[in-house]
């Protein structure tokens, strides 16, 4: 896993770089919805790229449904990208209606999104090519949302989870006792050592509560 994923950011490496490609878009419900917008709220985005008639697209759909209930709460927004319908056609609003109750989805997806589509193609693949489902990840830049960072572009919903859980939630959960009034009496590395606080390290935080917790923080 380890090797797979430095291959994956090595992959990345020029892409980290790019501006991120915003769009503002609308659902069939009414609402709508900015990529930057999201970014300047300090939310991570997910988003998901399908195609009906994909078979892959199904199972995507659900874990992506499962990711959305699972961190609605934890400033991540997820959103979907219906391409095409089961006929290989442009998706329409009866088609995202038709996917949201046929596999229980919830959150906001987006129909008519070919040119949304062609631009991150165009910014985050080699080949200009990519096979749907396909998942981004960014980590954002609330300052500078075009700066924020892309953590994963992708097939596979574990390894973005897996990603999303190491970069942003336990950041997120860092920023939290940061705030809290839990008083850290010694910092122990993943042997029971204690030690300093390390970024991008798997630590274990003691309380004077006699409370612990583990604690992986994204840092440069």
């Amino acid at each position: 896993m380890k090797m797979s994923l430095i291959t994956l950011f090595m992959g990345l490496t020029l892409a980290l770089t790019a501006q991120v490609p915003n769009w503002t878009l609308t659902t069939c419900e009414g609402n709508e919805y900015s990529m930057y917008t999201e970014l300047s709220k300090g939310k991570a985005v997910v988003m998901n790229f399908s195609s009906l008639w994909c078979a892959g697209s199904i199972a995507g759909v659900q874990a992506t449904e499962s990711l959305w209930q699972n961190t609605m709460s934890e400033n991540v927004k997820v959103f979907g990208f219906i391409h095409e319908d089961y006929d290989f056609n442009t998706a329409n609003c009866d088609d995202a209606d038709l996917w949201s109750v046929e596999h229980g989805t919830s959150y906001p997806s987006f129909i008519n999104i070919e040119s949304e589509l062609q631009a991150y193609i165009n910014k985050y693949t080699q080949s200009g090519a990519t096979t749907l489902p396909w998942f981004l990840l960014f980590i954002p830049n609330a300052e500078n949302p075009g700066a924020s960072t892309l953590a994963y572009s992708g097939h596979d919903m574990n390894t973005l989870n897996h990603i999303l859980s190491d970069q942003w939630l336990q950041s997120a959960n860092v920023m939290d006792m940061i705030g809290s009034e839990k008083v850290v009496v010694k910092i122990l590395d993943h042997m029971g050592r204690e030690t300093e606080f390390k970024a991008n390290t798997p630590l274990i935080y003691v309380y004077a509560d006699g409370t612990t917790k583990k604690i992986f923080a994204f840092g440069e």
